[in-house]
């Protein structure tokens, strides 16, 4: 990430041009206006060292990497696990999936009015904590009779589990400039579809090497991790730049162990007083920001990827683990998790494709359209892997387990998929949090329900749309239906902005119109 001088350019008489008229505008080394303009208070967590940035979303994102992968932490353990709990359809285990991804998707619905309320450090630590809990109790249910108990502390865990990323998203837009979120907000959504991959890889290689409850005590020793981590170094980063800089001094402790103190059991000191009446209108948000146009469009996209991804998920867990003459692959839970590296795989091209190209292209774009920002800019970037590679993996995908293909095209078109839907999810995300750029922890709270909705309903119904239409038809349409719902996306290229125009005026707010990049000019001063 651009890290450097700041530089100050002479005040100008255009107020479209610059965010903050009545002050020189700072600018970063490369030309790039800052959005939002930095204040001159070093608490600001604009103004804070890269290194300490780096630090904070290392450590929200492995939180949003631990709480996923937890949450599939048993997802090769099917087979071993209905023994245990004397289920004859292995399918049954996977609804202890399927409530820590409801608890995923319901959880930060909740976190977010309290993180407004109490502080988004504070949250994220006592998550933490009970995320570990929840994975002791998940270890210790290893009697016949204790498999609903085991669903139920799957549930929890999924509650406290999804809350990081969704926090987190508040924490980057606070410390990184509009020209940097790109690869920020990449780095904290990958490390969650990250932890898709992780935790069925290791429940994989623990199932056929040791006793199940490991799946969990290696996901519990990452979180105490985390919990120290966040004890010593996680800062909270509510910054208000309408306050003086002497009442931010007071709220903010010069002493460490005080510091650490306020932030971890009192980080309500740190944020703007809240009424519960308030906090129920916090709680409203995301639901209303889920409703407006833009975020219909872009969310409908994400619901049906993500949701047709879930077929990779539940059909490397049970299908290919199916004897071959039941048109399975015969494969152990030991070659079920080695051939689940080729979404490791994925998963590192979607990373390094994020990095490239995120904040890149769009600002090329920008930079083509005279210099003045537009969020839709970032939509740009997913015609490759939207309307391209995924209908193509699903066809592949289906196509290879309706003829029996070698293992190695399901590999392609299992890479393949997870490159496309993790390279979607940063892009959507970061661009509804930057329609409504004053709540960003509500959008990504609502994005991950949209993600997740689908996929929720997958397990339930997957066997038998299977069975009546084969994996042919079956992903075919899934190929079919990807591509309809990029049009969601083509529309907002077209007519975004006037789309954004009919979101709820008191949430809507974004950086569009504002001119970022200049005619080539060079920067004058440095500060």
């Amino acid at each position: 990430m651009e890290h450097g001088s700041i530089i100050t350019a002479p005040k100008q008489s255009s107020s479209a041009e610059l965010p903050t008229p009545e002050s020189d505008t700072k600018v970063a080394p490369s030309g790039i206006t800052l959005i939002p303009q930095p204040s001159s208070d070093p608490h600001d967590p604009l103004n804070w060292l890269i290194s300490k940035k780096i630090i904070n979303l290392v450590i929200w994102s492995l939180g949003a990497f631990v709480g996923t992968a937890s949450g599939l932490g048993n997802a090769l353990g099917y087979f071993v696990q209905a023994k245990v709990y004397h289920k004859e359809n292995p399918i049954e285990l996977s609804y202890s999936v399927v409530a820590a991804t409801a608890g995923i998707a319901v959880g930060p619905l909740i976190a977010v009015p309290l993180g407004r309320r109490y502080g988004r450090v504070l949250v994220f630590f006592w998550s933490m904590i009970g995320l570990l809990v929840t994975g002791i109790w998940s270890a210790t249910m290893t009697h016949s009779d204790e498999y609903i108990a085991f669903v139920v502390a799957r549930l929890f865990g999924g509650l406290f589990g999804g809350n990081a990323p969704v926090l987190g998203s508040d924490a980057v837009v606070d410390m990184f400039y509009l020209h940097q979120r790109g690869k920020a907000l990449t780095v904290l959504n990958l490390s969650i579809l990250a932890g898709v991959v992780t935790g069925p890889t290791l429940s994989g290689f623990i199932v056929g090497s040791t006793d199940w409850p490991v799946q969990f005590w290696w996901s519990n020793g990452v979180e105490v991790a985390i919990i120290i981590m966040t004890l010593v170094f996680l800062e909270e980063t509510y910054y208000d730049r309408t306050l003086s800089l002497d009442i931010k001094g007071r709220r903010r402790p010069d002493s460490f162990i005080d510091g650490r103190v306020t932030t971890l059991f009192c980080g309500s000191r740190l944020m703007p007083p809240v009424t519960v009446a308030q906090s129920f209108k916090h709680f409203l948000v995301p639901f209303k920001i889920g409703i407006c146009p833009v975020t219909i469009l872009c969310g409908g996209l994400t619901l049906v990827d993500f949701g047709f991804a879930a077929f990779f998920n539940i059909v490397l867990t049970v299908f290919i683990e199916n004897p071959v003459e039941e048109h399975g692959y015969g494969f152990t839970p030991i070659q079920n998790a080695e051939f689940l590296f080729c979404l490791w795989f994925g998963v590192i091209a979607a990373q390094l494709y994020g990095y490239l190209t995120n904040d890149r292209i769009p600002l090329w774009v920008c930079r083509r359209n005279g210099g003045f920002w537009q969020p839709e800019y970032r939509l740009h970037t997913l015609w490759l892997p939207g309307l391209v590679i995924l209908p193509i993996a699903l066809g592949l995908f289906g196509v290879a387990l309706e003829h029996h293909l070698h293992y190695m095209v399901l590999a392609l078109a299992c890479f393949l998929g997870g490159f496309a839907t993790n390279s979607i999810i940063p892009v959507t995300a970061n661009y509804v949090i930057e329609c409504f750029k004053n709540n960003p922890s509500e959008c990504a709270a609502i994005m991950g329900l949209y993600r997740l909705a689908f996929s929720l309903c997958v397990p339930f119904f997957v066997e038998a749309w299977i069975e009546r239409l084969g994996f042919d038809w079956c992903l075919g349409s899934a190929a079919f239906f990807s591509i309809f719902a990029f049009s969601f996306i083509v529309a907002l290229i077209w007519k975004g902005n006037e789309l954004r125009k009919l979101s709820f005026k008191t949430l809507a707010s974004s950086e569009g119109g504002v001119k970022i990049l200049g005619n080539g000019e060079k920067p004058l001063s440095v500060v």
